[in-house]
């Protein structure tokens, strides 16, 4: 392993190479405004030709919201000893918008390189990872090592919003690519000093309200029905979920459900009209202790009664419904092998924990699939001055080596 991780040390260059290149190629979803993946999984296609992977396979999924019609997917493998089982490390092409360009302090779609760290929309969520993977196999191939049983990358498409276009279609139209006894590492969350391994998540259920009344003149309130003071009793009314969902499992690094308001749009710019119509979205991570029919019967009784308190009439749109599946045990050969790869990099002593964020292990875990989330990282994602930490991606690449070394 000397030799491996000794090379792995010197890649810093390539890092920062790799970097650059995805973060100057946006893939923003079109459900939030973007292109897609398309142009972000050719520059990664091209790039990988080279590099003697002994397969690499286009998965694509038709998308007519998209210039290219395409959401790909890219798999690369090296084949193992024995090629009857599988370690996938699976990363996302995807990222979230930039959001408000004025709380950056560089441009979100170039990197920025400054004191060990690489700024960029992206740069962490979830580039990180699928460098440290990229350079993992790099490093196997260029010091001709064959692993005891295939490496299979998986770059897949759509993760930010529910994967319908990528690891759920995935699964869905290609089930012959995975086997019961195969190894699952989703690099896609963790811990800044990396001590600890995901094996739980929460349940996700994502939800609009649109909120409708009647538009009216500021100065006459008596022609108009206010959507905008109905939907801020609206909201505190939902708070009241919190107190009925109140149970805590110490196991989450948020040990309690939460219920908190996202997305918000259609109130009047101006100051002298009554807004006739508002829009607010909900993001809730629920402790699979409960049932989402649970909530949503709840949710329900608090929409009738905004609805008859204040006249207006509310739309519900279920965006994302999961009900958390079982957790990955603690004493799966992933979370033992991913521990022990961990502890002889990091010398840390991982522990396993669950979460609130939803990532595509939740679709792994939900069809019988062990899979464990794992990675160094300072959880700047989704946050102006996102970045990542050269360190922290090469230590990852040297602990995903290790792992396609000594998996059996």
């Amino acid at each position: 392993m000397i030799e491996v991780f000794e090379y792995i040390e010197n890649q810093k260059k390539l890092v920062v190479e790799i970097q650059g290149k995805l973060t100057e190629t946006p893939a923003v979803n079109p459900d939030n405004g973007g292109d897609g993946e398309y142009n972000k999984f050719l520059f990664l296609k091209n790039y990988i030709s080279s590099w003697k992977f002994d397969h690499i396979e286009e998965i694509i999924v038709p998308d007519d919201r998209v210039s290219s019609k395409k959401r790909p997917s890219l798999l690369a493998e090296i084949k193992g000893k024995n090629t009857s089982k599988s370690l996938w490390i699976i990363t996302h092409l995807d990222v979230v918008p930039a959001g408000e360009l004025e709380l950056w302090n560089s441009d979100p779609f170039k990197i920025l390189v400054k004191d060990d760290k690489i700024y960029g929309r992206g740069t962490e969520d979830n580039q990180q990872s699928l460098v440290s993977s990229l350079i993992a196999v790099k490093s196997l191939i260029d010091n001709n090592i064959q692993p005891n049983i295939n490496i299979k990358l998986l770059f897949v498409a759509d993760e930010e919003v529910g994967s319908k276009f990528g690891i759920k279609w995935i699964l869905n139209n290609k089930k012959e690519y995975f086997l019961k006894n195969d190894l699952f590492l989703i690099p896609d969350g963790g811990h800044n000093k990396g001590k600890t391994i995901e094996i739980a998540e929460k349940s996700i259920l994502w939800m609009g309200f649109k909120i409708i009344g009647k538009q009216a003149h500021g100065s006459r309130p008596d022609l108009g029905i206010n959507s905008s003071r109905a939907s801020s009793y609206f909201g505190v009314r939902m708070d009241r979920l919190n107190e009925i969902f109140n149970e805590k499992n110490e196991m989450y690094d948020i040990p309690y459900s939460t219920f908190e308001p996202t997305k918000r749009y259609n109130s009047i710019m101006n100051m002298n009209t009554i807004p006739g119509e508002e829009f607010i979205g909900y993001d809730c991570r629920i402790l699979p202790e409960y049932d989402l029919e649970e909530i949503k019967n709840e949710i329900n009784k608090i929409v009738r009664s905004i609805e008859i308190d204040f006249g207006v009439k509310i739309e519900i749109e279920i965006l994302q419904n999961i009900q958390a599946p079982k957790p990955t045990p603690a004493d799966s050969e992933i979370v033992i092998l991913l521990k022990k790869s961990i502890k002889k990099v990091l010398n840390i002593d991982a522990i396993t924990i669950g979460i609130g964020g939803g990532t595509v292990a939740a679709d792994f875990r939900a069809l019988g699939y062990n899979a464990a989330i794992w990675s160094t990282i300072d959880t700047t994602m989704h946050s102006p001055n996102e970045y990542s930490v050269i360190k922290n991606t090469l230590n990852d690449a040297k602990v995903f080596a290790d792992m396609m070394i000594n998996s059996n």
